[in-house]
């Protein structure tokens, strides 16, 4: 099993490799934030915040941006991405905030891949306001392209990865003192299917069929959820 030295040294050769082309691209992110109704002046904090696209995002709303990585190469980019943002290397394991700090948390892709997912789900709560809403988004074990490859999961399974269903985010998160408001899918990645980016008719096709079918996936086939919460 890998350990944090592993994880760590992981994601800053992803970063040093891809660099701002390490995940999505800034367009994939504002929705994000139209998901949690965000009002300027507040306080966001991202935890896992990769390249910072998130929190230049939520800057250009008018929020104070506050972001955490494992990665020293992610945070170096999101330095550069996102100038008024408040972001160092740390663990989601344990934040330095104080309690009751923020108005709106938000781990996208992120903490399938901590080692210690209970304790960064309550790092999570005890830094957010008592009216405050995270957002989380976690990969679906039940996604149906998945299924039909019988090959669950990321490139970064490799290094670590916990893979859950519908129903057992639903438990995990209300176990961890959360009110669930809204769950949506995460639809990013329908975008990024071109049926004609290719000239063979054989690949037009099954991507044809590909974006019919997520188009019309109901919520636990597909790919990632996009959890809204309270605490409780």
């Amino acid at each position: 099993m890998a350990n944090e030295n592993d994880i760590k040294e992981w994601y800053n050769e992803r970063h040093r490799t891809l660099k701002e082309n390490a995940w999505r691209p800034y367009e994939a992110y504002p929705i994000f934030l139209d998901y949690l109704n965000v009002k300027s002046g507040n306080k966001l904090l991202d935890v896992g915040c990769g390249v910072g696209y998130l929190l230049k995002a939520a800057e250009q709303r008018g929020l104070q941006t506050y972001g955490i990585d494992i990665s020293d190469e992610a945070i170096k980019i999101t330095n550069n991405i996102s100038r008024n943002s408040v972001v160092s290397v740390d663990k989601g394991e344990c934040l330095k905030y104080e309690n009751e700090t923020f108005d709106y948390v938000t781990c996208i892709g992120a903490l399938e891949h901590f080692l210690d997912m209970p304790k960064a789900l309550q790092e999570i709560k005890r830094v957010s306001k008592n009216d405050a809403t995270i957002l989380i988004v976690v990969p679906n074990i039940d996604n149906i392209f998945w299924k039909i490859n019988d090959n669950p999961g990321t490139e970064q399974k490799d290094i670590n990865e916990n893979l859950f269903s519908l129903k057992e985010w639903k438990e995990i998160f209300y176990q961890a003192g959360f009110k669930i408001l809204n769950i949506y899918q995460d639809k990013w990645f329908m975008r990024c299917i071109h049926p004609f980016s290719s000239f063979n008719p054989c690949n037009i096709l099954k991507n044809i069929i590909k974006k019919v079918v997520w188009i019309f996936l109901p919520l636990d086939k597909t790919y990632q959820f996009i959890f809204v919460m309270n605490k409780k």
